[in-house]
This record gives C-alpha cells, structure tokens and sequence, in this order.
C-alpha cells in the first residue's frame, strides 16, 4: 500500500540547482578536480518552520585563484539565490545572510582562496508517494 508524505526538499541539490546556470557549485564531497571558481554548498542544521516549509542553515565556500575572485563568487552567488527565491524558479522561498565575507587560504587547497557565507534558506516541502 503506498501512501503520499510531505518531506524536506535535499536544500544542497536545491541550491546548487539555482546557482548551476550562472556560478560553478558543487555539493559535498567537494570533488578531487574541482573548478575554480566555484561555491561548495554545505547543510549545517535547519528546522521545521511549519507543516509546508523547512528552514536550513547552509554555509557557501566560494574557492578562486584570488580573494577578489572569490570574494565576488560568494556576492553573485547571494544574489542569484536571491532571485530565485523571488522568481520562484525553485522550492527555495526566502533567503537571509547570517555572516558573510569571512576569508582566508583555502585549507583543501592552500594555493587558493576562499571566502564564506552562512546562510539561511526557507523551502517548501516536497510530496513524495512512497
């Protein structure tokens, strides 16, 4: 007998979804022979907002040969996820900066650097017949 839920959406395949026509992103595992520039989307927590959307903190590492590079990576990547919330091209609904601009070496790969955004992303849920 199968039966139809509601269930969180995959908020990191979600938001590299939004970001891939416009900004090289990547989920986790970063891979071995990665891009740069790029973004590597990381779900740290969330919570359940209601009975139809979920709201996930999510931190973005944006990797390129130089902190201005990457430093302009994460700002795009913000405003593309922006948009889609207000498009609504996907399941993500809202979107909200915790911190941002933190920067450094990249400590996978010191030869580049990197800067990072946490934020917060509210989405619907998907139904899902199981």
């Amino acid at each position: 007998m199968s039966i139809t839920i509601n269930r969180s959406v995959d908020i990191e395949d979600e938001v590299r979804i939004a970001l891939k026509d416009h900004i090289t992103a990547y989920c986790r595992p970063l891979p071995a022979n990665f891009t740069t520039p790029c973004i590597l989307i990381t779900q740290v927590g969330g919570t359940d907002e209601s009975g139809q959307i979920d709201m996930f903190d999510i931190t973005l590492d944006s990797r390129a040969k130089s902190a201005a590079e990457a430093n302009e990576t994460l700002r795009n990547a913000l405003g593309v996820l922006r948009k889609a919330a207000g498009d609504h091209t996907t399941a993500i609904r809202h979107v909200e900066t915790n911190s941002s601009g933190s920067w450094g070496n990249d400590p996978v790969r010191p030869d580049l650097c990197m800067y990072s955004a946490r934020i917060r992303v509210w989405a619907h849920l998907e139904s899902k017949t199981i």
